[in-house]
């Protein structure tokens, strides 16, 4: 097994409005656009805190429907995050709730269609 330590990862999901995309992780989740590529843009990186950074990639076929990814979010308290998110009106599949697999979570729909899970050791 190779020694190297990884560092970083980071999802790249499809959507149609690149623009769109940007001004929701912006100004809904609170993310902060890192990078915009493209004139029109087409891809952007959008980051919270020091390690969470999701890419995005505008589809240039839009006849068909995304498939929507499901994109993990650890984070330290998944309870004030949520508060956070609750009184910015987000929708919101439902509260949240320690799984039996030891994790506390929540889940939301970004307005692609991609699912946000935000959870933490319970």
């Amino acid at each position: 097994m190779s020694k190297n330590r990884f560092i970083h990862a980071a999802p790249v999901l499809p959507v149609d409005d690149i623009n769109e995309t940007i001004r929701f992780y912006r100004e809904t989740l609170g993310f902060a656009v890192d990078f915009v590529y493209g004139d029109p843009p087409y891809y952007a990186i959008a980051r919270r805190g020091e390690m969470v950074t999701v890419h995005f990639s505008e589809r240039e076929d839009t006849s068909k429907p995304i498939t929507p990814c499901n994109v993990y979010i650890f984070v330290e308290d998944v309870d004030a995050l949520y508060s956070e998110y609750s009184e910015r009106g987000i929708e919101m599949f439902s509260g949240p709730e320690t799984q039996e697999w030891g994790m506390r979570e929540f889940e939301l729909p970004d307005l692609n269609g991609h699912f946000l899970t935000f959870g933490q050791e319970a």
